[in-house]
């Protein structure tokens, strides 16, 4: 396919990794769906200055229903959706956070909003990639207390868990997806400089130009990928638990529950 007649959608895109992304996809594909944050009255002079059909779609990720509503309305402005980058994220906070849904708030920003867009969007999407990171390699998921509630409680450790319900979650949907046309990848695009990383490590990193480079490496790379994961440009093995089959059906029933109030199944 001519890449200017692509549809790009790409969460978490006004900031970091998500805004040098936004900036190299613009004008190279033929409608680049854009979400962030804030409102768009905000950001206008970022992406006035972008090229190409661009689409401004903001939405709170700390509101499940938003979650929803965003969803929907990239369905509205895309009949397809060739390639959607699960961007969005962020930091643990120093104090477990909770939001008005009742759920931590790192699981909720990084895991759910990606688990409710790959889902609404499963019929009409192509190439499913997640952002993951390399934290994820060092958590276990604690299924019983998966928001960190009951068993003490560090930002580190909601972010790494947030990141390895992602990859796994992409293992499972690898599985639902094969034999379509569609396909589901995760990977960690570098350790980039970002108010993330400095929010929780007291170390530098790589320009987010060079976590866009990845992310766009490994959108690009031809198929089949389903399932795989990337440590930067690179395949690499994902966490153990990741490719287990009973804690990904653990883990997708739990998430199910999590989103009962918006009726959306992931399973």
């Amino acid at each position: 396919m001519d890449p200017t007649d692509r549809t790009v959608v790409l969460t978490g895109a006004t900031d970091g990794i998500g805004r040098a992304t936004a900036v190299r996809l613009a004008g190279r594909v033929g409608h680049l769906v854009l979400h962030g944050l804030e409102p768009r009255a905000e950001v206008e002079g970022f992406l006035s200055g972008l090229g190409g059909r661009v689409t401004y779609l903001p939405a709170d990720f700390g509101h499940l229903d938003q979650i929803a509503a965003l969803g929907a309305a990239i369905g509205e402005t895309a009949d397809r959706v060739d390639l959607l980058v699960n961007n969005a994220g962020r930091p643990g906070a120093r104090r477990r956070t909770v939001t008005d849904d009742g759920i931590e708030a790192t699981l909720q920003t990084n895991y759910l909003s990606t688990v409710v867009l790959s889902t609404v969007l499963r019929d009409r999407v192509g190439r499913i990639l997640n952002i993951a990171s390399a934290t994820h390699l060092s958590e276990r998921l604690d299924l019983a207390d998966l928001g960190l509630a009951v068993g003490g409680y560090s930002g580190v450790t909601a972010y790494a868990r947030s990141k390895l319900a992602i990859v796994t979650y992409t293992c499972w949907l690898a599985t639902r997806l094969d034999g379509t046309a569609a396909e589901a990848v995760s990977m960690h695009p570098g350790v980039i400089h970002s108010r993330l990383l400095s929010g929780m490590f007291s170390i530098q990193g790589d320009p987010p130009e060079v976590g866009a480079r990845n992310i766009l490496h490994v959108a690009g790379l031809p198929g089949p990928l389903n399932g795989r994961y990337f440590d930067e440009s690179e395949p690499a093995r994902p966490n153990p638990a990741a490719t287990d089959p009973t804690i990904q059906h653990d883990l997708l029933d739990r998430t199910a529950a999590l989103l009962t109030p918006i009726t959306i199944d992931p399973r």
